[in-house]
């Protein structure tokens, strides 16, 4: 079997409790071609020391200590250091599965692609879900079309999970086309950088084997607010619109529902805002809604409501009779629920 040489690269930042564990994860592969790239994203923990301690005369193992410029930044990097054939990213607080890098190069090396899209399994939030289902299915095509792919990252309901750790990519494939992240993006960077990816391999395939462990913490990104969020998605939004629906008409239907669904991220996404009172996060709401215009978008989805999962359409359902204020009235409720909850598991 031809070995193929895998970079994987490891942004970190104050991850001294969980980065030794996330490591030794990859070292203790059973296949051994293959290169750690950690960049130290200018911690302020022991970080810095921790990974000299254990990891300096590792020669798997590449520290680089940079100034915090973010993880996009420091994944940027990592691309342009790769010296493997293929890269994939892993956060700092995540594992490789036993083999997993023995199973992805099996895939490299029979099928040679320029990106394989993998499976996952999620840790620490059981209302998250992995795309498994969608894989097994997809698998089955051994080699799916760009456009496939692209309806599956699209699509608002079982869709394919835009997690940009949940690949190998084609450094060459990478380089060519200038695939990098954009650093202004505080959110949906991941998701683009896939896309774009995606839009760019001329051959993909996809394994439903769930490789890699993705370990929620309440710091993810998720479970904040993001006073970027609205500008950074409809920025997304807008590169989809030109570089992919204004080639592919059929693809409009499920770009209407994307604009949906960010709309939706922003109403929680406000609703998570501590420094507002209630009545401040509804007039920012009806702000955003008119600036952007999602009436337009949510009358659409509204009549095709089986395009999405069933707290999407309750959503859908409010917003179309501008029932924001009972949709933050359910959101709240439910997530001190959810944080009561947690807080009682964690005591046990």
């Amino acid at each position: 079997m031809n070995e193929k040489m895998i970079t994987i690269v490891v942004p970190i930042f104050n991850g001294e409790k969980y980065i030794e564990e996330s490591i030794n994860s990859i070292l203790n592969q059973k296949y051994k071609n293959f290169e750690i790239l950690i960049v130290n994203d200018g911690s302020t923990d022991d970080t810095q020391k921790l990974l000299e301690q254990l990891y300096a005369t590792n020669r798997k193992v590449k520290i680089v200590n940079t100034e915090n410029r973010g993880v996009s930044s420091a994944r940027n990097l990592g691309i342009s250091l790769a010296k493997g054939e293929f890269l994939i990213f892993m956060d700092a607080d995540d594992r490789l599965v036993k083999n997993a890098l023995y199973l992805i190069n099996e895939k490299l090396s029979k099928n040679i692609p320029e990106l394989l899209i993998f499976g996952f399994s999620v840790f620490n939030d059981s209302r998250r879900h992995n795309d498994t289902y969608l894989l097994e299915n997809l698998e089955k095509k051994q080699e799916v079309s760009n456009n496939c792919l692209m309806k599956c990252m699209l699509s608002t309901k079982n869709n394919l999970l835009g997690y940009v750790w949940r690949a190998a990519y084609s450094v060459e494939m990478l380089k060519k086309n200038k695939i990098f992240f954009d650093e202004r993006l505080k959110i949906s960077e991941d998701y683009l950088f896939l896309l774009e990816s995606i839009v760019n391999s001329r051959k993909i395939i996809v394994s439903s084997d769930e490789l890699y462990e993705y370990h929620l913490s309440e710091s993810s990104m998720s479970n904040k607010y993001i006073p970027t969020l609205l500008k950074d998605m409809m920025w997304v939004n807008k590169w989809i619109e030109s570089n992919i629906i204004s080639n592919n008409s059929q693809l409009k239907p499920q770009y209407i529902n994307t604009l949906t669904n960010t709309y939706i991220r922003f109403v929680q996404n406000t609703i998570r805002d501590k420094h507002k009172s209630p009545l401040e996060k509804l007039k920012y709401i009806q702000v955003g809604r008119s600036n952007y215009h999602f009436e337009e978008v949510i009358d659409v989805s509204f009549k095709n409501l089986n395009d999405f999962d069933l707290k999407s359409r309750i959503g859908i359902t409010l917003f179309k009779y501008k029932l924001e204020s009972l949709y933050m009235l359910i959101f709240t409720l439910k997530y001190k629920l959810s944080e009561l909850f947690c807080h009682r598991i964690k005591q046990r």
